[in-house]
C-alpha cells in the first residue's frame, strides 16, 4: 500500500511542482541539492525554456537521426548550453554548470537514439 502510494504521489508531483512530466525530469536533473525558492524558480524556467527550445525553437535541433552526425550533435549541445547559460541562477559554478548541461544531453541522446520521446 505504502508503495503504490508513493507511486501515486511521484506521478502527481509534476502537477505540484507547475511542470509538465517533461520539464520535471528535466527539473529534476539541473536542481542542486540546497537552492532557494527564488533559485528553484530559476531552474523551473529553464526546464521549461529548454522544452521549448528543443521542440518548438528555430532553427530546429532534434532532426531525423541527429545523434549520428557530429554536426548536429554539436547544434544540440549548444542549443541546451545556450539556455541554460541564461536560465540557470548564478550559483551554478563553472563545473556544476557543465556536469548539468552534460546530464541533460545525455538524457536527450538516450531519448532520441532509443525512440523513446523528443524524437524527430
Amino acid at each position: 500500500m505504502k508503495f503504490s502510494e508513493s507511486m501515486k504521489e511521484e506521478d502527481e508531483r509534476h502537477m505540484r511542482e507547475g511542470l509538465t512530466e517533461d520539464e520535471l525530469e528535466l527539473f529534476d536533473l539541473l536542481k542542486k541539492d540546497k537552492i532557494t525558492k527564488a533559485e528553484e524558480q530559476k531552474v523551473k524556467l529553464a526546464a521549461k525554456h529548454l522544452i521549448l527550445r528543443l521542440l518548438d525553437g528555430h532553427p530546429k535541433v532534434l532532426v531525423q537521426d541527429w545523434w549520428k552526425d557530429g554536426q548536429t550533435q554539436l547544434q544540440v549541445k549548444n542549443a541546451i548550453e545556450e539556455v541554460l547559460d541564461k536560465d540557470l541562477p548564478e550559483s551554478y559554478g563553472r563545473i556544476e554548470f557543465k556536469e548539468k548541461c552534460d546530464k541533460i544531453y545525455n538524457l536527450v541522446v538516450d531519448f532520441s537514439a532509443n525512440h523513446k520521446k523528443w524524437v524527430a
